[in-house]
């Protein structure tokens, strides 16, 4: 009884021994180290440029860094600590070379105890964008979300063509950026910039933007029947980007409105009686005037007065083409009576005559 009883005593001193030691073994656990400030300078040059990649490395626990590697296209390169300070928390830095093209980029550390750390945790970051040994590399512009409105519609609606413009490289204006509808070419125009260029410098990873990315359009009528249309855009640089890849987009398809016949109304001939000459001597001008109006918005292709059955060409003397009042003046009268009536046609096939049948009589001209 008694052996049992210290057999007893000792195993729970060892198990009092283990309880007041559980906290000081899980304070000796291993915090992954820190990875901060990464950066991989010039972001853009060419294949003569040395690319400097730096990150600060960290570890709460106090341990040194086994190994800082910046991995480029997932090859991993060493870095070396800077300066004399703490080997827990310091500087790393690598010198690079790099070939032509876009790469990609991220930090792996790991300290002395084996736990790592990887910035950033998923993925990579893109960069540096390296040119040939003569020029810097050339990042080409993107076209997105490419339309025209309306897809369906009439001869008599505007159709606005839209596509985005994004260009990553920063201040360079585009070259063209243009639409081609039914194989004829039209330039088109910044319509609203992206909200999110700011004053950094262009180009630069803070801006990653330019105050030429954003909204082109171009508006324009079209005849009916179906239509077809792709974008073409030359970046600064001159270098070209389509929408689509390949091929073209179809529409709008653009339905015929019936046409309407234009009409001529408020006539008027100033003055309508008087003489040869005025009362000062000068040869009396008579004034004929009419008020054309279209409500299909057609300015007129013919617009004449016939004196006593001669055609005379009209203008348009006041409002729009489309609904304006229309003029002629003349002087040469010398007999008692003359005859006139108005012709206008709208260049789609309607015409309109005023009076409908007969003529007007007038003016009556006085010796």
């Amino acid at each position: 009884m008694r052996t049992k009883h210290y057999a007893f005593a000792a195993a729970s001193v060892v198990l009092l021994v283990l309880v007041l030691a559980t906290p000081s073994l899980a304070a000796q656990g291993n915090n992954k180290p820190c990875l901060c400030y990464p950066t991989i300078t010039p972001q853009t040059g060419t294949a003569k440029n040395v690319y400097v990649a730096s990150v600060m490395y960290s570890d709460p626990d106090g341990d040194v860094a086994a190994k800082v590697e910046v991995y480029i296209d997932n090859v991993p390169y060493p870095m070396k600590r800077l300066g004399k300070g703490s080997a827990a928390k310091a500087t790393y830095r690598a010198r690079l070379t790099l070939p032509p093209g876009e790469h990609t980029y991220y930090f792996y550390a790991e300290d002395a105890r084996g736990a790592s750390e990887r910035f950033p945790r998923y993925g990579a970051y893109t960069g540096p964008f390296v040119g040939t040994k003569k020029t810097v590399y050339n990042r080409l512009p993107t076209l997105t979300d490419g339309g025209v409105y309306y897809e369906r519609g009439t001869d008599h609606d505007i159709y606005t063509y839209k596509v985005h413009y994004q260009d990553p490289d920063g201040c360079k204006p585009p070259r063209v950026v243009r639409v081609f509808v039914d194989g004829v070419c039209h330039d088109m125009q910044l319509y609203t910039h992206d909200p999110v260029y700011n004053q950094a410098s262009c180009g630069s990873p803070a801006s990653n933007a330019s105050r030429y990315n954003g909204t082109y359009t171009y508006q324009t009528m079209l005849p009916p029947g179906p239509h077809a249309y792709y974008f073409v855009v030359k970046d600064g640089n001159g270098d070209c980007v389509t929408l689509p890849s390949a091929g073209f987009l179809r529409g709008p398809w653009v339905m015929t409105v019936p046409n309407s016949a234009p009409a001529l109304i408020d006539h008027r001939l100033e003055p309508a009686v008087g003489g040869v000459t005025d009362l000062a001597g000068f040869q009396t001008r008579y004034h004929f005037l009419v008020h054309y109006n279209d409500v299909d918005f057609d300015a007129p292709r013919v617009a004449l007065v016939y004196i006593d059955n001669v055609p005379h060409a009209m203008k348009r003397v006041q409002g729009k083409p489309a609904n304006g009042l229309y003029g002629f003046t003349s002087g040469e009268f010398l007999s008692n009576m003359h005859t006139y009536y108005y012709y206008f046609e709208d260049g789609k096939g309607a015409s309109v005559r005023l009076p409908d049948v007969g003529v007007y009589h007038g003016p009556v001209v006085t010796r």
